[in-house]
């Protein structure tokens, strides 16, 4: 009797697992990680070895891009002996995002590889063809010449094609000191930057425009030899903060500032704003108002202004949401600085 009431018990005790880990997998389809973290954590408190537990935890955390916290349930979920070959695969595909992230991409490559051989799971399968396409680590590259710095991965696709290399690295390793230490980003694994000099080639491959970036996983992609590229910027600056709304003032302002911060940026930008009548604000909130590109040396001088006024922490925090309502959160004499900062603009030189 005892025996058949242990079974029963065990049973009810497995279905109401399932049905928790049905609810966190609902959740998680849903995009609530931090609701998935949290119930997963303390439920993973009275079963520690739960596979699916482990795998549900371990996904929620990537894409929640903490990788490194990940890496550790993940594991855990694969190495167990009970764990079914559908859930196995779907955390080696996270799993691979997470080492290629830590700069283990030969890890990354073969779990990423044993998925899309083994099909077991849609899901990994998927996954894996996004994020083998994503690493751009295939054949195709193989042929393209690469040059290594201290910080970043240059992958040419043809060098010959860029007007000056030296002078390409050189700036793209100063602005990504900059960049770092400005906001206070470790982007742990080298970055790669990929230079095309065939754009026609990089959309069918793609299927969008050049420039573009991953922060995820810290590759760029830009064209040779294109005018006002920062692609570099707005990648650490999107790691750094996670910016959940940009603004074209201040997303390309960012850009120039960390490229020129050595320059005279306020003269910059009153070469640029019309003499007559200039309002920041409607700069910002329409950016074709003005002259073309008007944005870049006014957004620059500004993140200049923001920094000596604010300091380095209130721009991060501001950088979050680009609105000039969350400016005046952040900053409380905000309308005043504006003013201010018009002014400086506007004065003779």
């Amino acid at each position: 009797m005892n025996r058949i009431l242990i079974t029963i018990l065990l049973i009810i005790f497995h279905f109401s697992l399932m049905s928790q880990n049905k609810e966190l997998k609902k959740l998680f389809s849903k995009g609530k990680y931090d609701q998935v973290i949290e119930k997963a954590q303390s439920r993973l408190q009275g079963n520690t070895v739960d596979p699916d537990l482990n795998s549900i935890l371990g996904r929620a955390y990537t894409a929640s891009k903490q990788f490194t916290i990940a890496i550790p349930y993940l594991e855990k979920s694969i190495a167990s002996e009970t764990i079914s070959n559908e859930v196995k695969q779907i955390s080696k595909a996270y799993l691979a995002k997470c080492y290629f992230v830590k700069g283990e991409e030969q890890k990354a490559v073969k779990l990423l590889k044993e998925c899309q051989n083994d099909r077991s799971s849609k899901e990994a399968t998927n996954y894996s063809h996004k994020y083998l396409s994503l690493f751009q680590t295939e054949v195709y590259y193989k042929a393209w010449e690469v040059v290594e710095t201290d910080y970043i991965r240059f992958h040419f696709q043809d060098k010959k094609k860029l007007e000056n290399v030296g002078e390409f690295i050189a700036r793209n390793e100063i602005n990504y000191k900059r960049i770092t230490e400005v906001l206070d980003v470790d982007p742990i694994k080298k970055v790669d930057i990929f230079v095309w000099s065939d754009r026609n080639e990089a959309f069918r491959k793609f299927n969008r425009p050049l420039a573009f970036s991953n922060s995820d996983l810290r590759i760029v992609n830009v064209l040779s030899n294109q005018a006002n590229e920062y692609e570099l910027s707005h990648m650490l600056c999107q790691l750094a903060v996670q910016s959940k709304f940009k603004s074209m003032l201040i997303q390309e302002g960012l850009g120039l500032y960390f490229d020129q911060m050595d320059k005279n940026l306020l003269k910059v930008a009153r070469l640029r704003v019309p003499k007559d009548k200039f309002s920041l604000l409607e700069l910002w909130q329409e950016p074709t108002k003005y002259e073309r590109d008007l944005s870049y040396p006014v957004g620059a001088s500004f993140i200049e202004f923001l920094i000596n006024k604010g300091g380095k922490k209130k721009l991060k925090e501001f950088l979050r949401i680009q609105t000039i309502k969350h400016a005046e959160e952040v900053y409380p004499d905000f309308h005043k600085w504006v003013k201010t900062f018009e002014a400086m603009l506007m004065m003779k030189m």
